[in-house]
């Protein structure tokens, strides 16, 4: 898990922690399994709040990727770069997510 920025030098991912918790691994996948695809959203931030990554060791790859925007209404939207697709989750789903990344 990391916290994006952009600065003077470019833009990037300041890791700092890593889900190593196989529950809650496989809960992330079951949150990630429900979000709903939207269109980008007009007033998203320029930084997302937080990025986190899901690796699969054997194949040495990152499987899950997305940086999350936390919204006020308690929701959030995340965004896969790699499928440059945007999703939703729910104000649950949201606090759900938080606890995983948080621990």
């Amino acid at each position: 898990m990391g916290t994006p920025f952009i600065d003077d030098g470019g833009e990037g991912v300041k890791f700092h922690s890593d889900i190593t918790h196989s529950a809650s691994i496989g809960t992330l996948r079951e949150i990630i399994n429900d979000e709903d695809d939207v269109g980008k959203p007009k007033d998203l931030g320029e930084v997302a709040d937080t990025f986190f990554s899901l690796d699969s060791p054997k194949e040495g790859i990152a499987e899950i990727r997305r940086y999350v925007w936390y919204q006020d209404d308690a929701s959030s939207i995340l965004y896969s770069e790699g499928a440059d697709v945007y999703s939703a989750l729910t104000a649950e789903q949201t606090n759900e997510l938080k606890r995983i990344l948080e621990q």
